[in-house]
This record gives structure tokens, sequence and C-alpha cells, in this order.
């Protein structure tokens, strides 16, 4: 039998809030590096929200999106009575991946469970907080959705993020450095989506989606 949402609460020695989020995540260590910050972050609306990032440990490097979502079901919706309005969202990149209109009929057969979908990677919702991507012309951004690899350890995007911070780790990401911009992140990402797809078809990342419903608002 399920255990009741609350369980998660009681956990984490949190008062109940209104509203469960939990987070299953593709790659092994961006993505929850980034969430975690942010959850700790003074934009996070931790008043009415708990989020909850379910870990990968560093040995399982299956990141396929199937893999995702059958973790996610597993762990999260087969085991705890959510309400109505918990939402349980995987985090997942277009990059390899062909199955991505499979996973999100999936989810649709399940309540409470959605998909944020970064075309070609998280690394350009990283993009997004630092860079206008209007100043990119259209060659660039050809390169950018392509990904290619451009080092042993980096492709075309985090090479874009190198050059305008620097450095870029994927090991190490550094959200500080992001979310002071993720308003901008999110307009961006907004206008990207002018088309509202269930995923993007081009450069674009639906994490957004997510952020909004996380973050403190006015």
């Amino acid at each position: 039998m399920p255990r009741e949402r609350e369980d998660l609460f009681r956990e984490s020695n949190s008062l109940e809030k209104e509203k469960i989020i939990v987070l299953a995540f593709e790659g092994n260590d961006t993505e929850e590096i980034y969430f975690e910050e942010f959850k700790n972050s003074e934009i996070f609306n931790d008043a009415l929200i708990f989020l909850h990032l379910l870990k990968r440990p560093k040995k399982d490097t299956n990141s396929a999106p199937n893999h995702v979502f059958k973790k996610l079901k597993k762990e999260a919706k087969d085991e705890y009575n959510f309400k109505d309005t918990d939402e349980l969202w995987m985090i997942i990149d277009t990059d390899r991946w062909k199955n991505i209109p499979d996973i999100i009929s999936e989810c649709k057969k399940q309540s409470n469970m959605f998909v944020a979908v970064s075309n070609p990677c998280f690394e350009f919702w990283l993009l997004l907080h630092i860079k206008d991507i209007a100043e990119y012309n259209e060659e660039e951004l050809d390169l950018m959705l392509k990904n290619g690899k451009v080092s042993s350890k980096k492709n075309y995007v985090d090479a874009k993020i190198v050059e305008i911070l620097g450095a870029y780790n994927k090991s190490n990401p550094k959200p500080e450095l992001f979310l002071p911009t993720v308003d901008f992140a999110i307009e961006q990402a907004t206008q990207l989506d002018e088309n509202n797809d269930e995923y993007p078809k081009k450069l674009g990342s639906h994490v957004y989606k997510v952020i909004m419903k996380l973050k403190k608002h006015g």
C-alpha cells in the first residue's frame, strides 16, 4: 500500500506544504546541483512548496528517458499517495534520444506526471540565463542545436558557456552564477516556446515551466 505524501515532509523535518513537486533527472550532476541550489535560494517559494529531488547514484549511468520515467514512477508515483495538485516532473534532454514523444505519451496516461525537455541539452537552459540568444547568428544557432563535440568533455553549448564565464564543468556547474538572472532565462525560454509545443522541436527548454512553479512571485 502506498505511503502518505506527508511521509516526505516528516523525513525532512518540514512543515506540511500546500504542494509537493518531485523531480527526476537525466543527468547525474548538473541538473541535481542546479535544483539543489535553487531549493536553498531566496527565490524558492518554500512557504508553499516542498521540493523533493530523486537522487541518482553515481554508479547509475543509465540516463535514457525511459529509465528516468521508470525511476520517477517507481520511487514517487507508486510509492506515495499524492494529491491532484502535486506534480512529478522528468527533466530530460533531446540529445541522442528519439523516444521523447513516447515518454510524453506515457506521462499523459499517469496523473501528476509531466516532462520538461531541453533541446538540445540542459546546458542550453543555463545559457539562457547569461546570454541574449538573439545575438547569435543562424549558423551559430544551428551548431548549437546540433551540439556536436568540441573536445573530449565539452559540446558546442558547453563551449558557448565557457566563452562567457571563462570556464564550465558539468560536475560543478556553479548555479550561483546563473540563478540571479533566472527571470531572463524564463523570458527567453518563453519566447522560444511561442508554439506551445509539448516539447521543443527546435532550440528551447521547457525547464522554465518547472521554475515558474517553484519560484516566488511578486
